[in-house]
């Protein structure tokens, strides 16, 4: 059975572990085996702070190495982009050549879910600016951030719109069962 890392922010929600769990029992129905950034081998006892810090980076780092597909949730988290988190495991897993897929729930260009998220005003050169300065002009039609949106699609994966359930679903139709 293919395995897949689920990369994203849910670790953030309140009840973490159920979610994961539900998302685990699609991708069992639909043919592949999911671990969370909950399934380490080994287990932090007695670790705070950096220390459990340095220990959940180790642990999903292993986990993304025994994968073969990495399933990353791409939508906007406390702010504008991806989760920081998320971007480092899409990065790390194209450059160890993992196939990578991603979903967004809805597909609308950089600039425009930019500003649906934080308050942009209008520079004198007609492009949105942000509140610290900075252009809003990377309008090249992707998604997310362009770096990321590539890796994925170099790596055979592809940037699903929909949830992580038809996101399961449709890896499973491009990845029959052997």
């Amino acid at each position: 059975m293919k395995r897949i890392y689920l990369a994203g922010p849910e670790v953030f929600l309140p009840e973490p572990i159920e979610e994961f769990e539900g998302i685990k029992s699609h991708a069992s129905r639909v043919g592949f085996e999911a671990f969370s950034p909950f399934d380490s081998e080994i287990k932090p006892e007695n670790l705070s702070g950096l220390d459990l810090a340095r220990h959940i980076y180790r642990e999903n780092i292993k986990l993304i190495e025994k994968c073969d597909f990495i399933l990353a949730n791409c939508n906007a988290f406390r702010g504008a982009l991806v989760d920081d988190g998320t971007s480092f495991e899409i990065g790390y897993a194209a450059a160890r050549n993992k196939t990578i897929y991603g979903y967004i729930t809805h597909r609308l260009t950089l600039p425009e879910i930019v500003a649906t998220r934080i308050p942009l005003k209008e520079h004198v050169s007609g492009v949105p600016q942000d509140e610290d300065g900075y252009l809003v002009n990377e309008n090249f039609g992707n998604s997310i951030n362009l770096m990321m949106e590539y890796a994925i699609e170099e790596t055979g994966g592809q940037l699903i719109e929909g949830d992580v359930f038809s996101a399961l679903d449709e890896i499973a139709r491009l990845h029959p069962r052997n």
